[in-house]
């Protein structure tokens, strides 16, 4: 799992062809030592600085998938007998949420569609086909021997339709997971009977956890299955370059009504981290009532594997995915 422990920063100009200088900086990550990571940093300058000398521009640019995330390590998990290399690690993303990366918990997530999702809001009061001065009439006093002045200026008032069911953050009615997704997974499982797979509901979508056997990020098997369940290709992507899949563990701030964290990881100050600190809080406290993913059912006959086991446990505590809380 390349989750690096370790980031550090160079900088330095360089003169283009035309004579205009720019001046940049990279960071780059070890797992071994700040000395390292400096050393990375320091190569990867000059190797910037020798492009833009030549009119080349910046090669090395940071693009989602494209290398390891630049992500605080909160916490390691080691497998037993490897004290060394970490099977799962805790780490907080560019916008403050905590992600689990998992060297062999395979997990895939799936975006729905908007046309294959419930209405993401309901009217609050369902419409009628009534007349509209009901609400006046139904506020005048009824003289005696009369039922209802409503009744006898406007007629009979037609019954309003029963109201639908609620809908749930994220999009779907409670209990109706989106239907298309859903599908292809099941047809998945129905020629591959002996996997077992635990199916969750997210905010928007669908997130699936492989249970019966470890998987490397790495292996054709595991690109081709989630290609073929709708997985992000950028996801698979950072799969494979990170050698880990990922499961965000906490809700994104602005559906907690929480602003995106002040600072940036590395912090380059005690005051930038003193600051990221009390916006944790901050967030901690905003997402407490709030589930990042919700348990539908489990598919297939496989049996969980018992390297697999406690990285599900830690997953469905810390997403709080049976809860039955509101999803964000």
């Amino acid at each position: 799992m390349l989750i690096p422990r370790y980031w550090s920063r160079a900088e330095s100009q360089a003169v283009t062809p035309a004579g205009k200088p720019v001046r940049f900086h990279v960071w780059r990550g070890s797992r071994s030592s700040p000395a390292e990571a400096q050393s990375l940093a320091q190569e990867a300058v000059g190797r910037v600085a020798a492009r833009i000398s030549a009119g080349e521009g910046f090669p090395e640019r940071y693009t989602y998938g494209d290398r390891p995330l630049r992500e605080e390590v909160v916490r390691e998990f080691f497998a037993t007998g490897s004290p060394d290399v970490p099977d799962a690690a805790i780490t907080r993303n560019s916008y403050g949420a905590l992600v689990l990366n998992a060297a062999r918990a395979f997990f895939i997530d799936v975006d729905v569609p908007a046309a294959d999702a419930q209405p993401a809001s309901r009217p609050a009061t369902p419409p009628t086909t009534s007349h509209p001065l009901w609400g006046l009439v139904d506020a005048l006093p009824v003289p005696p021997g009369l039922k209802s002045i409503a009744d006898t200026v406007l007629g009979p008032r037609t019954p309003a339709p029963a109201a639908p069911p609620a809908a749930a953050p994220g999009g779907w009615t409670p209990g109706d997971p989106p239907t298309a997704p859903l599908a292809r997974l099941r047809n998945w499982i129905a020629s591959h009977p002996d996997w077992r797979v635990r199916v969750y509901r997210t905010h928007s979508g669908m997130r699936y956890l492989v249970t019966h056997a470890p998987f490397s990020p790495t292996d054709a098997e595991v690109q081709a299955t989630m290609t073929a369940l709708g997985a992000d290709p950028q996801y698979i992507r950072l799969c494979q370059v990170q050698k880990s899949f990922r499961a965000r563990l906490t809700p994104k701030p602005w559906r907690v009504d929480t602003e995106n964290p002040p600072v940036t990881f590395p912090y380059e100050t005690g005051a930038d981290e003193q600051s990221m600190r009390e916006w944790e809080r901050r967030y901690d406290a905003a997402s407490g009532g709030r589930a990042t993913c919700l348990f539908v059912e489990e598919l297939g006959s496989g049996v969980e594997h018992p390297d697999i086991a406690p990285l599900r446990a830690l997953h469905d505590e810390q997403t709080r995915a049976t809860s039955g809380l509101p999803l964000a």
